[in-house]
């Protein structure tokens, strides 16, 4: 059965909608694109690559996802929660997650938004939809969560059609601030989460001879303004070596740590962090 569904996905090449199909996506003037095994969509096209594999890797994922699933971040993700679902309206149907990873916080915010309900409608029906340039994250994403709508793509050209998104999640993740004003409806909102200055300072004592807090600074974006804004404190204790190597896979500093800076971090077994988010909430203007 084809069941030709239009989505607010856009075709990468004529940024026409695409229609959803059986095994694929297709837009009118017959591009295609094969909806993968595992449920997932790929939207990247080859010159929009810097490099063969863009974004994190497979190792970094692994990482990732063992560290979540540990619980550590739990209270910033529900705090998360109950930020955007005091921010759905009634109007409320389509939410995205642009640089959504390996999915862990897309999904829970689903299950929370289910769980909990919302002051509008708690048996209303949303759609969630999850952008990563990483294949590999989305393809852990997908077998998180398999009712969610996850796309291989850049955040700087959203395969989103526009004026169609109500909320947007922007995650520690870099984007485009005209792709996000393009694809959010006018009433719509946007939550950034920052690094707070203490975020992950043990971490940094750790790795760096003299370590420094994040710059206190204001996120400002084109065409939006703050209506909200949330702070998010607490320390995590890791009790073995493996878990703060999952801890720096998914950190910036995986990139930038040199091989004395690993053997340090190896050799740790315990570590005591902060954890220090910021969470804004923008309105379009």
């Amino acid at each position: 059965m084809i069941d030709n569904k239009e989505s607010i996905l856009k075709c990468p090449v004529c940024n026409l909608s695409l229609n959803k199909q059986e095994k694929q996506y297709v837009c009118i003037n017959n591009h295609s694109y094969d909806i993968a095994s595992k449920g997932h969509i790929n939207l990247l096209l080859a010159n929009q690559k810097n490099t063969k594999e863009p974004g994190d890797s497979k190792e970094m994922m692994e990482g990732r996802r063992s560290f979540l699933n540990k619980g550590y971040y739990h209270i910033f993700s529900e705090k998360l929660n109950d930020v955007i679902i005091s921010n759905i309206s009634e109007n409320t149907n389509n939410i995205l997650d642009v640089g959504c990873g390996e999915g862990y916080f897309l999904s829970r915010l689903k299950e929370s938004i289910y769980e909990k309900g919302t002051n509008y409608n708690i048996n209303k029906e949303f759609n969630f939809f999850g952008v990563d340039i990483s294949k590999a994250a989305v393809t852990y994403a997908t077998k998180r969560d398999k009712k969610i709508n996850f796309i291989v793509s850049s955040n700087f050209n959203l395969p989103i059609m526009a004026s169609t998104i109500d909320i947007i999640i922007r995650n520690f993740a870099p984007s485009d601030e005209l792709e996000l004003k393009r694809v959010l409806k006018d009433n719509g909102k946007l939550i950034v989460i920052t690094p707070g200055i203490q975020h992950l300072y043990g971490l940094k004592e750790i790795l760096y001879v003299n370590a420094r807090k994040h710059e206190e600074k204001i996120t400002t974006f084109l065409g939006f303004k703050v209506s909200q804004s949330f702070e998010v404190k607490y320390n995590i204790d890791v009790e073995n070596a493996q878990d703060i190597k999952s801890l720096i896979s998914m950190t910036p500093y995986y990139w930038t740590i040199d091989n004395a800076m690993r053997e340090k971090a190896s050799a740790t077994t315990k570590l005591s962090t902060l954890l220090h988010f910021n969470i804004s909430v923008y309105e379009k203007c």
